[in-house]
C-alpha cells in the first residue's frame, strides 16, 4: 500500500518518513511539495490507501488540496498533520467530516510521543484501506483479455456500469473507476492532462457495454425533444457508442438501426432552431473530439442544406450519416481537428498515425458501402477532405468531380473541426472563415461557404 505527504516542511518528510518506515514496512511513503506534485503522483503512481496534508503550508491552501485529490483519487482518508489552531482554520469541518476516518496529527513532530501518536492514528486509517480491500486493485493481467476504450467516452457520464483499468505495464493494470460508483470529471480531466487517451475495459464487459448502451441510446433518442439541449448529450453519448461498436464489431443491424435514428436526430434538432448561432451558443462544447466533430458536421450541414432550398430526406440523411462516419476509424482524438495534411500539429503523431490519417477517408469509404439504405455516401466520405484546388487528399481530384454535396459536406466539416470544443465567439469564428476563406471560395465550394459566412457573422 502506499500513502502520499503533501508538506512543504522537508524536516517533517524526513522525521514521518523515518516513523512510517519502522512501523509499516509494507507501507511505501512518497511526498509532495505542492499541488502539481501531488496531482502528478495521484494521477501516475497510485493508488493510494491514505494521504497526508500538512495545514501548516504557506504556498497552498490544504483544503483545496485535498479536495481535489478526493475528486482525482476517490473517497480516501485523510490524516492533517499542524498545530491545532493551523488545522481548525484551514481545514473546514465539512472536509474533516467527510469520512469517518479522518485524523490530526499535531506538531511538533519531533515530541517523544509522536510515534506512538501515529501508531494509534494510522492503525484506524489503515483499518479503512483494508476494509477497501484496496490493493485488490492492482492486478497482473493478460491484456489480450481487455479492449482499449478512448478516455473522452467516459466524459459524457459521471458513473460507469463496469469496472475500468489504467493500464500501468504492459501486464499491471490498476482499478480506477469502479463499477456503478459516481465519479468526476476532474479526475478523468487529470488523467487527460498526464497524455493519457485509453482506459481499458474487459473484453467481455465491453460487449455487455455495447449491446446495453446501444439499446439505451435507441430509448433515450425515441424520446428525445430537439429543443432541449440534454439532446446533445444523447445524441453525443448515441455517436459515441456507435464509433465504438464499429471499431470493434464492423456494421451490425444494430448500428444500422442506432445510425438512423441518430440522423433523424440530427435533422429534427437542426430544424427546431431558427439560425445557426442560436444553436451554436447552446452547444456543450466541453465534449471536444471526434464524437462532437462529427455532431457539428451535421447540424451545420443541415443548416447550409436549409439555405440551399434542399428539403430532400434522402440529400439529408446522406450528409448527417456521412458526418457521423467520417472519422470514426481515426486512431486519436485530436486528428479530427486537422485539415491539411500542411498542418504542422502533424508532426505530434507518429508515422504509422499520419498515414492512417490520411489513408481514413478511403478506409471509411469503404466501410460506408456497407451502408446500402444511404446510396452514394461512400463518395461523399472519401472526398471529405478534397479541395478544388488540389490542396486537399487523399486524390486530389479536378473541381468539376467535385460534386454540389460534396461541397457542402466538406464546408461543413472543416468548419466542424475549426470550432469543436472553443465557445461560441464571434472572434472564433471570424478566424475560422479566413481560414477557409482561400480555398472554399471557387467550385461548388463558393456557395456554401458564402451560406455559412453570412449565418455566423
Amino acid at each position: 500500500m502506499k500513502t502520499l505527504l503533501v508538506s512543504e516542511n522537508k524536516q517533517d518528510w524526513e522525521i514521518l518518513r523515518r516513523i512510517f518506515k519502522n512501523l509499516y514496512k509494507d507501507l511505501e511513503f512518497l511526498c509532495a511539495t505542492n499541488k502539481e506534485e501531488a496531482f502528478n503522483y495521484a494521477a501516475s503512481d497510485g493508488p493510494f490507501g491514505f494521504f497526508i496534508v500538512d495545514a501548516e503550508m504557506k504556498n497552498a491552501d490544504p483544503e483545496e488540496i485535498s479536495t481535489s485529490l478526493i475528486d482525482l483519487a476517490g473517497d480516501r482518508p485523510f490524516i492533517f498533520i499542524g498545530q491545532e489552531a493551523f488545522i481548525t482554520d484551514r481545514i473546514g469541518q465539512e472536509l474533516y467530516q467527510s469520512n469517518e476516518y479522518n485524523e490530526k496529527i499535531l506538531k511538533p513532530l519531533d515530541r517523544d510521543d509522536i510515534a506512538d501518536d501515529i501508531k494509534m492514528k494510522v492503525t484506524n486509517v489503515l483499518s479503512w484501506a483494508k476494509k477497501e480491500e484496496f490493493e485488490a486493485s492492482i492486478q497482473e493481467v493478460d491484456p489480450e483479455d481487455f479492449i482499449a476504450m478512448k478516455i473522452k467516452s467516459f466524459f459524457l457520464y459521471n458513473v460507469f456500469p463496469y469496472d475500468i483499468y489504467l493500464e500501468i505495464t504492459k501486464t499491471q493494470y490498476i482499478k480506477i473507476l469502479s463499477a456503478n460508483k459516481p465519479y468526476t470529471l476532474s479526475t478523468l480531466s487529470n488523467y487527460a492532462k498526464k497524455n493519457i487517451k485509453f482506459l481499458h475495459i474487459k473484453k467481455d464487459d465491453q460487449l455487455k457495454y455495447l449491446e446495453e448502451e446501444s439499446i439505451k441510446c435507441l430509448k433515450a433518442l425515441k424520446k428525445a425533444t430537439p429543443g432541449n439541449t440534454d439532446t446533445f448529450i444523447i445524441l453525443l453519448r448515441s455517436i459515441t457508442i456507435l464509433h465504438q461498436y464499429m471499431l470493434s464489431l464492423g456494421v451490425t443491424p444494430t448500428i444500422l438501426t442506432l445510425s438512423n435514428i441518430i440522423t433523424d436526430n440530427i435533422i429534427e434538432v437542426s430544424s427546431h432552431y431558427k439560425n445557426l448561432k442560436d444553436l451554436l451558443k447552446v452547444y456543450p462544447n466541453l465534449y471536444e473530439g471526434i464524437a462532437s466533430k462529427s455532431l457539428l458536421t451535421g447540424l451545420i450541414s443541415m443548416f447550409i442544406c436549409r439555405s440551399k432550398g434542399w428539403d430532400s430526406i434522402t440529400t439529408k440523411k446522406k450528409l448527417t450519416i456521412s458526418s457521423l462516419l467520417q472519422d470514426y476509424s481515426l486512431p486519436d482524438e485530436k486528428l479530427s481537428k486537422i485539415n491539411y495534411l500542411s498542418d504542422p500539429r502533424l508532426q505530434d503523431f507518429s508515422e504509422e498515425k499520419i498515414k492512417q490519417f490520411h489513408k481514413h477517408p478511403l478506409v471509411v469509404a469503404e466501410v460506408s458501402r456497407q451502408f446500402t439504405m444511404y446510396p452514394d455516401i461512400d463518395y461523399i466520405i472519401e472526398h471529405h477532405h478534397e479541395l478544388p484546388n488540389k490542396k486537399g487528399f487523399p486524390n486530389h481530384p479536378t473541381a468539376t468531380k467535385i460534386t454540389p454535396i460534396c461541397g457542402v459536406f466538406n464546408v461543413a466539416q472543416f468548419m466542424a473541426a475549426e470550432i469543436d470544443g472553443l465557445k461560441f465567439h464571434t472572434e472564433t469564428i471570424q478566424k475560422a472563415l479566413r481560414t477557409m476563406n482561400r480555398d472554399f471560395s471557387s467550385g461548388n465550394f463558393k456557395e456554401p461557404y458564402t451560406i455559412l459566412k453570412k449565418a455566423l457573422l
